[in-house]
């Protein structure tokens, strides 16, 4: 008999640390829940000749794919897509020509839609997918510089 109320006791507290438990892990989880953003748009990346370029209408096209450029605002931050020539410096979408090589990181949005994260013009010496590795922006994908808003 002693046995049985000691399991009863041991079953009921593991019952009420599991009600006391389960309750702090979804508040936590609440607190720290991140949309996973893969499941909204595809991540992007292209190798290619540039086709034609459209700065005014902030668009370029290459490898057959319309790449728009990004630019919105969060707050008084404006984002934008990163111009970089082939020295790792920022430039305009003015200084991109036709028959340039570039490479594109950015995403394409369920429509489609492909909107550039960074486009960089390649030096003439890129040929390869390993060339391409040696360069500076290939590894980590840099954060947004954002500029402030006027």
């Amino acid at each position: 008999m002693n046995s049985r109320r000691h399991g009863i006791t041991f079953v009921g507290l593991c019952v009420a640390l599991f009600v006391c438990l389960v309750p702090a892990q979804i508040v936590y989880a609440g607190n720290s829940f991140k949309v996973d953003e893969s499941a909204d748009l595809n991540f992007f990346k292209l190798q290619s000749t540039i086709m034609k370029v459209h700065p005014q209408n902030n668009y370029l096209i290459a490898g057959e794919k319309i790449i728009e450029l990004v630019d919105f605002r969060k707050g008084k931050k404006r984002f934008r897509t990163m111009l970089r020539n082939s020295d790792g410096d920022k430039t305009s979408l003015k200084t991109f020509k036709r028959g340039q090589k570039i490479f594109v990181r950015g995403f394409e949005l369920p429509d489609g839609t492909i909107k550039a994260r960074g486009i960089y013009q390649l030096a003439e010496n890129i040929r390869t997918r390993n060339d391409l590795r040696k360069c500076s922006f290939f590894g980590k994908v840099p954060v947004w510089e954002p500029t402030i808003a006027k």
